[in-house]
């Protein structure tokens, strides 16, 4: 049953969905891996975290998830959470501070500069760039060069689809994306500097702002 792993730790038992599975047979042997623990009314409560990898759920399936786990008193659901910005999540964003959208075509050889964070919902073709005074958060399909906390804004980010981006610019330091480290971008993830101002490159499941 690789649509769904069960594994154990400390904490209690993480739950993984595969994102590339056909999502019917997932909540299929969700339900059966979960029957398999044999929780019996006397067993002790048992903390659940459930991710769901970079598939965003509509909130039926959400609810389905939620329902299924709720007929056994023994299971705590603590999280039921993606990898991935959810449109709630960009909003939320919006709200907080003043925040640019762009959602056009910036052609090769063009350059568009942002003053605050920017949510970059277009299509950046090679060699063209954006730079944002903020943090920049991708939502369409990047191909140049991106910058954020320009010019010298060091607690800035770049976070979401990072697949073709060429480099990545942050306050007064960049890295070139080449065939020695282009795996470690792409799609939901985030870049910001390091202790030792080097740009490094995380799950955007783990960021904290």
């Amino acid at each position: 049953m690789n649509n769904v792993v069960f594994k154990g730790n400390k904490e209690g038992i993480v739950v993984t969905f595969n994102d590339e599975a056909n999502l019917e047979d997932s909540i299929k042997d969700f339900k059966e891996l979960i029957l398999q623990q044999n929780l019996g009314a006397e067993d002790k409560s048992i903390k659940f975290f459930v991710k769901t990898g970079s598939r965003q759920l509509s909130s039926e399936r959400l609810l389905e998830i939620k329902t299924i786990l709720s007929k056994y008193p023994q299971i705590d659901l603590q999280s039921l959470e993606s990898d991935v910005l959810s449109k709630d999540d960009v909003e939320e964003k919006i709200e907080e501070s003043n925040i640019n959208i762009e959602t056009g075509i910036i052609r090769s050889g063009q350059k568009r500069e942002y003053q605050g964070d920017l949510i970059f919902l277009g299509t950046l073709h090679p060699s063209a760039q954006i730079s944002a005074t903020g943090s920049v958060y991708i939502l369409g399909e990047v191909s140049g060069i991106v910058q954020a906390g320009y010019p010298d804004n060091t607690s800035a980010n770049i976070l979401g689809n990072l697949a073709k981006v060429a480099q990545v610019r942050i306050a007064d330091t960049f890295e070139i994306v080449a065939d020695g480290n282009s795996e470690k971008y792409t799609d939901n993830q985030y870049a910001y500097l390091d202790d030792i101002h080097s740009i490094s490159v995380d799950d955007i499941k783990n960021f904290k702002n």
